[in-house]
């Protein structure tokens, strides 16, 4: 009696975890039947939001279905990145975040997220490469020239990032530790003040988009020393990596990433995936993408996933030897 208990138990069992696969399949298959809201967890106007808007409008195309871009910025990406976490997991409501994805929870005691259980990954969108420039009136030319100059006068020159504990605020110092010198970290909110006080001399150097700053560098206001990453970013070919200049642990390059909140259907995540690879891949979006100084990538979700592993160990060992912690 026992066994027949069981065997129809399993068999129970079986016909609804396959009505289960056969349902979510089918919301795959139906998927979108209306339009999604696009997060961005950060302010209208910079560049992620622009990215994101190029990516909104090629899925739009792609989709049949309007992709509607939606602003929540606050708290270092915080805002937003909960609101998809709250979300219902459908597919109609989708995350457009940052490497701080993976940073916050390291940052904050109390993020309010787990980046692995809270969100499905479905794409890495593309890589920022970011660049240490420091002002013309420094009068150095080079990585090493920077260094000798902030050894001779440690605690003297400062260097901008666009918020405490942003990758560039991280980078920054990453690079005194290898160094072997001391700087004062000035936080700005966004590249743009960041490079204007760097333009006005209030900073000495800032770790900022080699594109934002190009113009600049052009006209001889700044000098672009080393970029992050294990190779040369496109936008600034000439400009060496740290690694080429002896200074290893700036290989982690800050990435843009596509997510769904965690129960969102396999089928609609690997679709997702698929179509923004097409999308940042496309001859009518690449060329805007790379204008913004950005690499397009298209990953597949276990790429992600393995991109946000492997960064962030490299992030917690940074944070933790640093005691960064932000309120």
């Amino acid at each position: 009696m026992n066994i027949r208990l069981n065997r129809r138990h399993a068999l129970a069992l079986a016909a609804a975890l396959a009505a289960t696969g056969a349902c979510a399949q089918q919301q795959g298959a139906a998927w979108p039947d209306k339009p999604i809201r696009l997060i961005v967890p950060y302010a209208a106007g910079g560049g992620t939001d622009v990215f994101a808007r190029i990516i909104a409008e090629g899925l739009g195309k792609r989709l049949g279905q309007s992709v509607i871009v939606d602003n929540k910025p606050g708290g270092n990406g915080q805002i937003g990145i909960t609101a998809v976490k709250n979300a219902a997991p459908d597919g109609y409501t989708v995350l457009f975040s940052l490497t701080s994805i993976i940073q916050n929870p390291l940052l904050y005691p109390n993020a309010g997220f787990d980046p692995y259980k809270d969100f499905v990954p479905v794409s890495e969108a593309g890589r920022l490469p970011i660049v240490f420039t420091v002002r013309a009136s420094l009068g150095v030319d080079t990585l090493d020239g920077f260094i000798k100059l902030a050894k001779a006068a440690p605690g003297k020159y400062s260097y901008g990032s666009f918020g405490n504990g942003s990758s560039a605020h991280l980078y920054g110092e990453i690079l005194q530790d290898n160094a072997g010198i001391q700087l004062l970290h000035v936080p700005y909110k966004g590249e743009a003040p960041a490079i204007t006080d760097l333009l006005g001399g209030s900073v000495d150097a800032v770790f900022v988009s080699g594109k934002a700053l190009a113009p600049h560098v052009a006209a001889g206001k700044a000098k672009s020393l080393a970029v992050v990453g294990t190779q040369r970013a496109p936008v600034v070919e000439s400009v060496p990596t740290f690694k080429e200049l002896g200074l290893p642990g700036m290989e982690s390059v800050g990435w843009f990433g596509v997510y769904l909140p965690a129960g969102a259907p396999p089928a609609i995540a690997q679709r997702l995936s698929a179509e923004v690879a097409q999308v940042v891949k496309s001859p009518e979006s690449t060329p805007r993408i790379e204008g913004l100084g950005i690499i397009a990538v298209g990953s597949t979700p276990e790429q992600l996933t393995a991109t946000m592993r492997a960064d962030e160990a490299r992030w917690r060992q940074v944070i933790q030897a640093k005691n960064i912690r932000l309120d």
